[in-house]
């Protein structure tokens, strides 16, 4: 125990971020610490709740994307309001760019890795969770039709697992927009790939003999959540720059610079305002 509390240690202390306790999972199965079973999981969980109850662990050590509020945002007045509206405000930096881009993933316990560095460029990121649904697909397309209608290429980088099913998911979505929506994509798989297998010395399973698509797959099969979150954050951010045309994309910066601070001065104007009324 004190070897694998000393491993998850070292783990979350070499991130910048919160990560899943699934994604902890899978990287402690690569550094074979913990065999790859549901057993070992339930296990991992179980030990995680003691040692977070104990101070060894952090609380907030971890994230979970799959849990969520939901409702509407109050504010507390009218320059709550206006200094909510300055501080989350963000120019469509991609409106004069010739793409439109989307980070996709297959798990949720990669979402806050991607979402967090996809998002520093406004960039949208989708979880599939396995073979998307025709309703998501078709809310895509009709969002990629748009796209193309402004004069964009459309451009999709997928993370997802290198087995029999994880390959088929991307394969899938890009039939499913031809032949059910009309809409051409380029969707390319970022994550995880042969060379980035032995690149990264990523840890290998047996493929599932439950997979009604194994039949004929050769080699072992690699989860994405094996990738660390420094890697998985780097190759989003080469998909996303390659896109970018970087004297427009500086342009429309300083204009979205530029129309902050007309709104800050706009807030701390109705703010005085607001004081001297009381």
């Amino acid at each position: 125990m004190d070897s694998l509390l000393a491993a998850i240690v070292a783990i979350i202390m070499g991130e910048d971020e919160q990560i899943t306790i699934r994604h902890l999972f899978y990287r402690l199965v690569g550094e074979r610490q913990i065999e790859k079973t549901e057993a070992a999981y339930k296990s991992l969980c179980g030990h995680l709740s003691k040692w977070r109850r104990s101070g060894e662990v952090a609380w907030d050590s971890f994230a979970d994307n799959t849990r969520w509020h939901m409702g509407r945002a109050t504010f507390n007045g009218l320059n709550d309001t206006l200094t909510n509206t300055v501080k989350c405000y963000r120019r469509d930096l991609w409106a004069m760019q010739d793409a439109y881009v989307e980070i996709w993933g297959e798990k949720d316990a990669i979402s806050g890795i991607l979402y967090s560095e996809a998002d520093t460029f406004g960039v949208k990121v989708f979880t599939c969770r396995g073979f998307a649904s025709l309703s998501a697909l078709y809310s895509a397309a009709n969002t990629f039709k748009q796209a193309v209608a402004n004069g964009k290429q459309v451009f999709i980088y997928y993370f997802g697992d290198h087995d029999p099913s994880g390959l088929a998911i991307d394969r899938a979505a890009v039939d499913s927009f031809r032949d059910d929506f009309g809409v051409e994509v380029n969707l390319t798989r970022a994550a995880v790939t042969p060379e980035q297998i032995e690149q990264h010395n990523l840890p290998t399973r047996p493929v599932k003999k439950t997979d009604t698509r194994a039949a004929g797959w050769l080699g072992g099969c690699v989860e994405v959540d094996t990738m660390k979150p420094a890697v998985l954050k780097s190759i989003v951010r080469d998909c996303i720059t390659g896109h970018i045309d970087r004297h427009q994309w500086e342009k429309t910066r300083v204009i979205e610079n530029a129309e902050r601070e007309t709104l800050q001065r706009f807030a701390a104007s109705i703010g005085q305002q607001a004081q001297e009324d009381l």
